[in-house]
This record gives C-alpha cells, structure tokens and sequence, in this order.
C-alpha cells in the first residue's frame, strides 16, 4: 500500500489499474486485521474497497465481508453474503475462491446447526478443489468435512479423516496441523475424556498465537474451558473461561463470549454460589444469542435457564421451558438431551414425583451412543457424560429405597464398558508395522537408556508409533452388542449358592458405603470416610512398594516400614471391614471397591489374611466371569528375559499340569505368546511388566523379542479362564473419566479371562517364584485362584498379589 501511495483522504481514480490493485489488497487487509482480532478495521477497509471494486473483483470482496461476519458470530448476515458472492464468483472466479464459497457456507451452516446442508455443502467444495491447483485448500476441506462428521456423531469415520487431513497439512502447511489438534480435542471432548481434549486445546492456543491467528486461539480458550468445566476442575475451568470472555469480546466476537460467560453461570450455578437475579442473568444471554442467530449450544444453555428456576423454586412455565425431544445426531444432540433429562429429574423432585424415569432415560441413551465406540478407551470415556445423572439417581435410592434399589441403580454406573464385547485390534497393515517398529522402537530405547546415551529422539519415536498405533484402534467402530444387565437378586443368589459375599462399595455424602449379597438377604452399610480410606491406600502402596524394591532394606528400616503397612492395613480394616464382619461370617468375599480404592492390596487385611478374596470391576462383571464357560486347552507358561529365577519358576509350574505349552525367556517372543494365549486354560507368565498410568493401552509385558501391549489382549478369540502374572505391578489399573478402569489385568477382563492373579506393587523375584509354585499347586489340586492365593499367602502377610474377576 506504500507503494501504491495509499491514503484514505486521496482514493484512486475508480476504473484504472490502480485502484483495482488497490481493491485487491484491502480485501487481503480487511480479512488479516479480522483475524488479529480487529473485525471492526476489517469491515471498515472493505468500505473503502467497495467504492473502488471492478465489477469482476466483487464476489470476492462480498466473499471477504461475509468471512468477517461469520467470525463475529453474525451467522444469518453472513450467509447472506456469501450468497450473493456465489453466482459472482461463478461467472468471474477466481475458481479458488468459487470453492472457497461452499467451504466457508459449510461452516456457517455448522455453526447454525444444520449439519446436513453443511456437508452437501462441504461436499460441493471438494469437488470443485478437485478442479483447481490449490491443494492446500483441499486439505482443509476434508478437514471440515470431518468435522461435520464428527457433529453427525460418527466420531471414528472423522479420527480417520483428520489423520488423513494431519498427513496433507504436514506436507503442505505444517502451520495448519494446530486445527486438527484443536479438532481431534473435540472428538475426544465427545467421549468424556475431558483432561486429554484440554491437552489437546492447549497445544492448539499456543500454535495459533504463535501464528498470530488470534481469533482461533481465542475459540480455543473457550474449548479448553468447557472441558475443564466437564472435568469438574471448577476453580480453573474459571479462569479460562474469564480469559477467553476477555479476548472474544476484545474481537467483537460476542456470541462466544455470552458462551463463555455462560460457562461462568454455569460454574456459579454447580457450587451453589448464584444470586437471587442468576435464572434472569442466564435467560438474557440466551435471548442475545438467539437474536443473533447463534445455534450453538444454545439449547444447553436454556436448560440452564430452566434449572436455575426450579433451583429457585420458580416452577412456573419450566416444564415448557424443557420441551423438546431427541432431533439427530451427535455429541452436541445427546449432551443437550442428558441436560434434559437431568433438568426434568430436578423438576420432579421439586414436584414431589419419582426423577428415576428420566434419570434412567438419560443413561439407556448414553448407552446406545456407547456401542457406537470400538476403542475401550472411548468406551469407558463416554460413562463421564452421565456421571450428574447417575450420581443423582444413587443419592435418590439412597434416602428413598432399600439396598436391591441401590445396588440395580449403583451398577448402572461402573464397568459400562466391560457390558460390550471387544472389537479386535485392527488388521490394517500400517499399524501392523507400527507395531513391529514400536518393539524396534523400545529396543533401540532400552539399550540407550543401559548404555547411557541420549534417549531422547528414541522415546520421541517410540511416543510416535504409540501414538499411531492409539489412532487406528480410536477409530474402530463399535460392535452395536452389549450384555444384558443382571437383576440384583439374580447376584444375591449366585453369591449365596457359592458361600461368597459381595460387598458393592460405593459413595455417598463423602463416605464410602456398601450393599452385601450372597448373606442374609441384600443389606446397605456405612463405612468410613472416602478421604480416609484414600490415603490409607496411598500409604500402603508406597510401602509395599518399599518393601519389594530389588534394594535389600536395613532390617531396622524393614520393620519401620512393616510396622507402617501393618497399621495402615489394620486402619482400613476397621473402617471398611469390621460393619460388615458378622454379615460376612466365613464366606469368600468379593470386593467391589469405589474407584478411588483400586489399588488397596484387600488380602493384606489382617481380618481377610487366609480368606479366599476377589476384587471385581463390577458385580455384574463378576457374574458374567463366573458363568462364562472355561477354556480347555493347554495351560501356558512363559517366561520373560532379566528375572533371575523365571525359567526355573516356569519349570516347576509346568510339571504340575499335563502337556502344557512352556515357552523360555530366550524364546519368548510377544506374536507366538499372544497367539498361545488363544485357547490356553491357564497361562502363566513371569515376566516384567510396565504399568504406563498415562497410556493405559501400552501398559505391557516384556520378552525376548519384544513387548506384548495390553491393547493386542483385545484381539483374543479364547482368552485363558485364569491368567497368572506373576511380577511387577501389572494389578494396577488408571480409573479413566467415567470411573472406569484401564490397564493391563483391565485388559485380560475385558478380552474374556475369567480370573487373573497380578500384583498391585514391586515384587521381590524370590518371593514371586516362592509363591507361584506354591500357588499352582493349589489350582492343580483343584483350588479356585482366590482360594490358592489365600492359602499361599497365609504366611506371606505383606505380599502385594491379588485375584480380580471371579
């Protein structure tokens, strides 16, 4: 513009060449400045343009104001104008920005909520991308069109898109690859793993704000918040939610920031904290975005409207405030009608009538969107979307029925994801041979780190192939199949016919609480407060773990640290086992534990010590893994490299059953044990194993050729009925979002193995050959493994080993 000598009091001469440039540039300006932020310059340098505009050049200049329009919000004007730029467009071109048209309608029509015509839309604009040099552009549209996908709900047809949107991106605009993490946190917002999308947005702000693409980074914060606010981290869903306001109203991008202000109420109105104004605060927002033409999640924030006044004792017009039924599909659909149906809940009680109708309604919902998921990760994910209903349904029960109604309502909120059969990891060639270089990966990792060297390209390649190997399995489809649920008196009564009790432990008013089966009749008790039972759970594992290091203790620090496990075990005892002592008698027990539990070693109990104990992700679960038919084939055992005592350990248990399959640490190789796996009617595998509390679906075994991951335990046809993992910490288990558990024992339960026996800390080597030998005896001899376990572990009253699944 210096160039041309610019100057807004001394316009050029309209018709000449000048001037034309000049019009070119100001469109190129307008559309810059809205973008760092300044919408209103943009608007205003496109005035100047539309007096100088050649009549050929003017369906790109009402292209340009349309594309201002939009990222202000204005989504009606918008459309308008990006109207009136097409059949300009079509006659002059330039075709790139005839396609442009169809792309930036898509996204309007988005935004407005009318899926359908964006992905005709969209649709138009990749064929017309296909017509024109600019591939780039092309890129971005199957970007967008995976959005739209994701929006209609078919989350893992858009993760395979957006893989293939990264590769173009990274090929041709590496800058861009920040949209597809903004969109892949999105995908992973609509499956309830909130913490993992706000990573995502993250990376995604400081891409943009690196790229000076102010307006994205802005939506972004207010993405980043929303999941923080989903997370139920209130103090800092706050914070972000305050600075995007901020930064969307300094763009005069004023829907998004009511939607963040929105997010403020919302907060206020979960801690009880909104004043006696709130429902009409909230009810003016959403009357300013519905003058302005904004869709999004704008029915969410009329429930809100709506809760608030039933909070207030406001009841009048509510119930129509609340109409509206199940319109498509989707994330944004279904997180509208869980709103809903919680809102209609609240509105019973406050009318005296029963809310479980529509609590339960929520949850089936929830339930048919599971089955849509292949990925078990996604699959416990999505039990985080009904956790207000569920936790308002067991508060009900509570104070208005007895324990049958407690323990039906408690198990509809556990191990959601254990009720679908898993799909198999996938065939496709490209994460085979991820798979094959990730154990090439680990390798070259291993030697580096015993060597000493730099390792720091070798685990970034080694994340990589994770990575890779975690996006084929996220996009898997669902099977559409789940398990029938089990009535609570079908459980008493399995329980009663096999002198077991199951002790169902659960939450209320910061307690944890039980419901028994199997003794006399169903009973509710109360136990100890959670926040108790929690650290005391923390403190044992952070002894056993001291007392299994491969480090030799002092025996004076030994004794310290057993006289600590021994007080911390007696502790748990009283507060969780001495209310249900006499209803137990001299039964086997199962535990059921609350999620913040996982990892409390119960056989340590000194009350349970000798007592034949299973832990289960579930009542139901437990049921299922009882009746589920045996495997008859050859038991298995296996041995892993750098244990002293493995190859002897496996021997020993292999002379205890007829023909089994023993395979050595030097032959150990991950494929032929997995494919051993298939069929076995016990395994047993001494080998180390790593827990990765991070990336659950990588938690895995060590061999001599190789690593076996938790994820490959998916594709099992037979799993073994009883799996022995005889070292290291592979009990323990990452509660995912959803209260659900994910890891490597996780993985064996939910593949089909009935029973495995893994330990929830280190293990000294001696120790674990000691027992297992000993532990197998008593199975070949007939024992169940929660029966040998006991007997094993009588006179080892520190051990870390435990029986989960039945």
């Amino acid at each position: 513009m210096a160039l041309l000598d610019w100057s807004e009091e001394r316009l050029p001469e309209v018709g000449t060449a000048r001037a034309r440039l000049t019009t070119k540039i100001l469109m190129v300006m307008a559309f810059n400045r809205a973008s760092l932020g300044a919408s209103a310059e943009g608007q205003r340098l496109l005035d100047f343009a539309d007096t100088l505009a050649f009549p050929e050049d003017r369906g790109i200049l009402l292209h340009q104001r349309a594309l201002i329009l939009w990222q202000n919000g204005r989504l009606t004007d918008a459309l308008h104008w990006f109207e009136m730029a097409e059949p300009l467009l079509a006659q002059y071109g330039p075709g790139n920005f005839y396609a442009a048209s169809f792309y930036n309608r898509a996204m309007v029509w988005r935004d407005l909520g009318e899926l359908r015509k964006g992905m005709e839309s969209i649709q138009r604009a990749i064929e017309l991308y296909n017509t024109v040099d600019v591939p780039v552009n092309r890129a971005r549209a199957i970007h967008a069109e995976a959005l739209l996908l994701l929006d209609l709900g078919e989350v893992t047809k858009a993760l395979t898109a957006f893989d293939v949107a990264r590769e173009q991106f990274r090929k041709l605009a590496p800058d861009l690859e920040s949209f597809v993490d903004a969109s892949y946190a999105h995908a992973l917002l609509s499956v309830g793993m909130y913490r993992q999308a706000a990573e995502r947005w993250e990376h995604a702000i400081a891409a943009q704000r690196l790229a000076g693409d102010q307006r994205n980074a802005a939506m972004a914060e207010y993405w980043r918040a929303l999941a923080a606010f989903e997370d139920n981290r209130s103090e800092q869903a706050d914070q972000w939610a305050r600075q995007a306001m901020d930064s969307l109203y300094s763009q005069g991008n004023e829907p998004m920031a009511f939607l963040a202000r929105l997010l403020i109420l919302q907060g206020q109105f979960d801690s009880g904290q909104q004043g006696s104004d709130f429902a009409n605060k909230v009810q003016r927002l959403c009357d300013a975005l519905e003058q302005r033409g904004w869709t999004l999640r704008l029915k969410q924030a009329k429930i809100l409207a709506a809760r608030a006044k039933i909070n207030a004792g406001e009841l009048d017009g509510v119930e129509e405030m609340l109409q509206g039924e199940h319109d498509g599909p989707g994330h944004d659909v279904l997180a509208e009608e869980l709103a809903r149906y919680l809102a209609k809940a609240e509105l019973a009680v406050a009318q005296d009538r029963d809310p479980l109708p529509e609590l339960l309604a929520g949850l089936n919902l929830l339930d048919e969107y599971r089955m849509a998921f292949g990925s078990v990760e996604f699959q416990a994910g999505v039990s985080a979307l009904g956790t207000q209903l569920a936790f308002m349904g067991l508060g009900h029960v509570a104070r208005h029925s007895g324990p049958k109604d407690m323990l039906w309502w408690v198990e509809r909120s556990r191990a959601q994801a254990l009720r679908i059969p898993p799909v198999k990891p996938s065939t496709d060639p490209a994460a085979r041979e991820a798979l094959g270089q990730l154990r090439q990966a680990r390798q070259r990792l291993w030697d580096l780190q015993v060597e000493g060297g730099d390792d720091a390209e070798a685990l970034g390649r080694v994340h990589e192939l994770e990575e890779e190997i975690r996006a084929h399995e996220r996009a898997q489809p669902g099977s559409g199949k789940r398990a029938d649920r089990i009535a609570p008196h079908a459980i008493h009564d399995l329980a009663e016919s096999r002198n077991t009790v199951v002790v169902n432990m659960f939450e209320i008013a910061n307690k944890v609480c039980a419901v028994l089966a199997g003794g006399d009749g169903l009973q509710f008790t109360w136990m100890m407060p959670l926040q108790d039972a929690a650290e005391l759970e923390r403190r044992l594992g952070a002894d056993l773990d001291a007392l299994g290091s491969r480090r030799r203790l002092h025996p004076r620090i030994q004794a310290s640290v057993e006289g600590a496990i021994r007080r911390s075990a007696t502790a748990l005892a009283d507060g969780i086992w001495k209310p249900i002592a006499d209803y137990v008698g001299d039964r086997q027990v199962v535990i059921v534990p609350h999620s913040r539990l996982n990892w409390v070693p119960w056989p340590l109990l000194p009350p349970l010590r000798g007592r034949a104990v299973t832990v289960s992700p579930s009542a139901e679960a437990w049921w299922r893994a009882v009746q589920r038919p045996a495997a008859t084939g050859r038991a298995l055992v296996v041995a892993g490299p750098n244990l002293t005592r493995a190859d002897s350990e496996v021997d020993s248990i292999a002379e205890l059953y007829a023909d089994p399959l023993r395979i050595s640490a030097k032959e150990s190789d991950p494929d032929a044990v997995l494919s051993a796996l298939d069929g076995a009617s016990i395994a047993h595998i001494a080998a180390h194993g790593h827990h990765e509390p991070n990336n659950v679906l990588f938690s895995r075994l060590d061999f001599g050729k190789g690593s076996l991951n938790a994820y490959e335990l998916l594709g099992l046809d037979q799993p073994p009925s009883h799996v022995v993992l005889s070292s290291c910490d592979l009990g323990r288990s990452t509660v995912a979002v959803g209260n659900e558990t994910l890891g490597f024992t996780a993985a064996l339960l939910h593949a089909g193995a009935s029973t495995v026996v893994s330990s929830l800390g280190q293990v000294p080597d001696d120790m674990a050959a000691e027992m297992m030998i000993e532990f197998h005896r008593h199975c070949a001899a007939g024992a169940s493994p929660a029966e040998a376990l006991a007997a094993v572990g009588e006179h080892r009253p520190w051990h870390p080993f435990v029986a989960f699944g039945a």
